[in-house]
């Protein structure tokens, strides 16, 4: 029996490795799954970004944001998810005319950029226009690489790790609802992705089990730092790797 997308045994494995190290991520600092998974899995199959991202980012948004709902700032969040419903009908543009290689160097230049900007610590104010400008970008980023946290992360830099996580999954929950929505509706949800999403999703809540474990036992500025490196070193290798 094939397996979906005529993956391999070992590439099922590592991509499982790669959700549940991602979730775990995620469950700590708030953002970070896709990060960590979208410029590999990219690699390994272009048909699983966004789609199989998105699918799995859903639950595990949810669930970081049950964890700490009551500490959502909704009157900031509002901008951001308008931004959001402008976003995705763009990104999806861009999704339908970009080729595999152009798909994996977008994925690269957006990992990488989101790795600059949490090295050089850029900050946005955040005002509604501010807001709204950065849902737009998280809009258009998530549906190319299912990676539509750097943009937010710029606003809630200087923000508390407690009020960030839960604001930032608020909007993530709205925002693949309507990255899904659109990929539906254009047929580019495939049966082969509800069946790794059925693989994976066991990995997502193990992850989320493990942040819940060790959350005050992890330093969160160790870990932001060592995804600012991973995103810069690993979003540079895709963009040369398909370049050359």
């Amino acid at each position: 029996m094939s397996l979906p997308f005529d993956l391999t045994l070992f590439e099922l494995i590592f991509i499982a490795l790669l959700i549940f190290i991602g979730s775990s991520v995620q469950g700590i600092l708030g953002f970070g799954f896709a990060v960590i998974a979208s410029p590999i899995v990219v690699q390994i199959e272009a048909l699983l970004v966004p789609q199989l991202l998105s699918l799995l980012g859903l639950p595990l948004a949810i669930r970081v944001f049950i964890r700490e709902r009551n500490k959502v700032d909704l009157s900031s969040v509002k901008p951001l998810v308008a931004g959001r419903f402008v976003g995705g009908p763009i990104g999806l543009l861009f999704l339908s005319i970009l080729n595999e290689k152009y798909l994996s160097i977008s994925v690269g230049l957006i990992v990488f950029l989101a790795g600059i900007a949490s090295f050089f610590g850029w900050v946005i104010k955040r005002n509604k226009t501010n807001s709204f400008i950065a849902g737009t970008f998280s809009g258009i980023f998530g549906m190319i690489a299912a990676i539509g946290g750097p943009p937010i992360a710029l606003l809630y830099r200087d923000a508390d790790p407690d009020e960030f996580r839960p604001s930032l999954n608020s909007v993530f929950i709205i925002g693949i609802i309507i990255t899904l929505s659109l990929l539906a509706f254009t047929g580019r949800i495939y049966i082969d992705h509800i069946y790794l999403f059925l693989i994976n999703i066991p990995f997502v809540f193990l992850g989320i089990r493990l942040s819940s474990l060790i959350f005050s036992k992890v330093s969160q500025s160790f870990l932001s730092a060592s995804v600012t490196y991973f995103s810069i070193f690993s979003g540079l290798y895709v963009i040369l790797r398909n370049i050359n």
